[in-house]
């Protein structure tokens, strides 16, 4: 049998969680130079994020290695800062709503980050009873691919947004399981405006297509938070929104091509200052 048809007759992939049988032989894995292994504990998810082709793949040398991230559980909802993909160094999320509807756990980018070596997943099978959902751990890519591809947007469209941050959060706190996405057009997105110049932009929230066909109350939640999101960005000094174009668009018809033309809206977008 080759090494990852092994590996996947296991039922290793994405999403997968370590067992606590395995973390014994990986604890020097599991640590930074200098210091102690990191402490999981039980509550704690240590998660597999690479992608499954790679921890499938057919030789061990192809990939000898595995990326998996310790994610650590966190009492109440997840922090509107930190979810839907608004910082790209910490992450708050529900790992899986069918089968722990209440938990939330919370990871460093980087901090909760190690590399371990593949040849230990043909010696175990996943935690049996904890796994990401389908819609988690795509959102854990996303997150990834997002830090390391975000746009940066200019520095002075950052100052004239600064002062709105708490209002911009606190109108997205109804999203924070995800129901809809923030993507934002900016006319002047690559630009360094004189301060009598306005920046152009339009807004839109997308929402999941179940949400927009079913859920009355969701959809009602998610039009209120855009327009309380649409007039704490217009009430900025030097922003213009432009409220005809602007809307709450559902998933199945949003465009392929307004998907380009826009960003998702990330706190972490605004500048290299920000988290």
């Amino acid at each position: 049998m080759a090494f990852g048809d092994d590996v996947a007759q296991r039922g290793w992939q994405t999403g997968s969680v370590l067992p606590a049988a395995l973390l014994p032989g990986l604890a020097p894995h599991l640590s930074r130079p200098g210091q102690a292994a990191a402490a999981i504990g039980d509550d704690d998810w240590l998660l597999v994020v690479s992608q499954t082709c790679d921890i499938v793949a057919s030789k061990f040398e192809a990939e000898p290695f595995v990326e998996v991230l310790h994610a650590h559980r966190r009492e109440g909802k997840p922090r509107k800062e930190f979810v839907d993909l608004r910082s790209t160094r910490q992450i708050d999320f529900r790992p899986n709503p069918g089968t722990h509807k209440d938990l939330v756990l919370t990871a460093h980018a980087i901090g909760d980050r190690y590399i371990v070596p593949r040849e230990w997943f043909t010696q175990h099978e996943p935690d049996p009873a904890r796994r990401l959902s389908v819609d988690a751990a795509r959102r854990l890519l996303a997150w990834y691919a997002l830090r390391a591809a975000r746009p940066s947007w200019p520095d002075e469209l950052e100052r004239r947004l600064r002062g709105a941050k708490p209002a911009l959060l606190e109108a997205l706190t109804p999203l924070v399981d995800d129901i809809a996405e923030v993507r934002v057009a900016i006319e002047e997105r690559d630009e360094e405006l004189p301060a009598d110049q306005p920046y152009h932009m339009v807004v839109f929230f997308v929402v999941d297509e179940n949400v927009w066909d079913a859920d009355v109350p969701g959809r009602a939640a998610i039009y209120d938070a855009f327009t309380r999101f649409v007039a704490a960005l217009a009430g900025c000094d030097g922003i213009e929104v432009n409220t005809d174009r602007s809307e709450v668009v559902s998933g199945a018809v949003f465009t392929w091509q307004e998907t380009r033309a826009t960003d998702e809206w990330n706190f972490a977008n605004l500048s290299h200052r920000e988290a």
